[in-house]
């Protein structure tokens, strides 16, 4: 793997973070109320790479990219489509047809299974996420997209930034989903240990690794919330916005990274509404301002999603003299509020240039 601690091989500036253009598109963007149905490439052409960031380019083609699709194919050889599938028609024991419809119409199904009781408990949230099938069809299909271009490569992005600045190492992936990062980090090298809290998903990525001939460690957090560590590197790719209380994962999360670690994390925060019942945070600019009060000091935006951050000591001198700036920021309700008007306003300034 390429890169070491003491000689890390640096990115090209243009590739470390995207242009002044996609880093306004990521603050304006406006998070969606529902996903709906998933696209389905056969159907779908890929947009225009040449208008992808830098970043997503690069990584498209990349060793990292290749690993990934690689953790996709089926045992017994094909494309990824074909793999996805075909672990999902085993794993369930159905046909791949039918596979390929709960593919495309899992935030149906997902609202289904939410909708079954009364999640307003953390109790009742805990047996949705133990027990999901939903979300094994959505989150092998959208390894898949990314696969084929058609969504930023989030896993891939965060294994090229790490792997640049680690040899192999211990790696967390923290609500694992599917298994498909932790593949990507134990392909590059890592010792990765899969942790989530829901035990119908790990079950399922603990037999997509072990049917390709992979290792890993596992850790269900709707038994026990020990996290084991120290880690190198923890990725929370689409998963901080689940959680009830984002003080004390990140808390949590800070014990379980070794000094200097990197979290890699997105905050895919959005506004109540059926389709996003079980996305428990609404306001990305607070989970941030809590991350970073806990002791993760913000290094790169990595896309449009995800931020790469460093672990450091939240009694340092330094990490105080930030707590003023970061509150005047984004951790004061006002100032939350502000930023909030100020891209309405821009949103709407945007949308009036459209029309003429």
């Amino acid at each position: 793997m390429r890169g070491t601690v003491d000689g890390r091989r640096r990115l090209p500036a243009q590739e470390e973070r995207y242009g002044l253009g996609h880093r306004m598109r990521a603050w304006l963007r406006e998070p969606p109320s529902r996903q709906g149905r998933h696209v389905d490439p056969v159907e779908q052409s890929v947009a225009d790479p040449a208008r992808w960031p830098p970043l997503r380019r690069t990584v498209y083609t990349s060793p990292e990219m290749t690993l990934f699709r690689a953790g996709l194919v089926a045992p017994s050889g094909g494309d990824e489509r074909t793999g996805v599938l075909d672990d999902l028609a085993v794993f369930y024991d159905l046909d791949p047809a039918e596979c390929l419809a709960r593919c495309l119409e899992w935030e149906a199904a997902s609202v289904a299974e939410w909708n079954r009781e009364d999640r307003s408990s953390d109790e009742a949230r805990l047996r949705f996420y133990q027990s999901t099938q939903s979300w094994a069809f959505d989150l092998l299909w959208w390894a898949y997209l990314q696969a084929a271009g058609h969504g930023e490569p989030q896993a891939a992005i965060a294994a090229y930034w790490v792997s640049r600045r680690l040899a192999g190492r211990r790696h967390l992936d923290f609500g694992s989903g599917a298994g498909t990062t932790a593949q990507l980090f134990s392909a590059l090298g890592f010792e990765s240990t899969l942790a989530d809290v829901s035990s119908s998903l790990l079950d399922f990525a603990r037999f997509r690794i072990e049917r390709r001939g992979g290792q890993a460690a596992y850790r269900d957090l709707g038994i026990s919330a020990d996290l084991g560590g120290p880690y190198d590197v923890i990725t929370a790719i689409d998963t901080l916005a689940h959680v009830p209380d984002i003080r004390t994962t990140a808390t949590t999360l800070w014990h379980a990274l070794a000094r200097g670690g990197f979290l890699v994390a997105g905050l895919d925060a959005r506004p109540p509404s059926p389709e996003n019942a079980w996305h428990l945070q609404d306001d990305e600019l607070e989970c941030r301002y809590l991350l970073q009060r806990v002791g993760f000091r913000p290094e790169h935006r990595l896309g449009s999603m995800l931020i790469a951050y460093r672990r450091v000591d939240p009694s340092s001198i330094g990490h105080r003299c930030r707590a003023v700036p970061e509150w005047l920021a984004f951790g004061s309700p006002r100032s939350r509020a502000l930023q909030q008007e100020a891209k309405s306003a821009a949103r709407a300034a945007i949308g009036r240039v459209r029309r003429w």
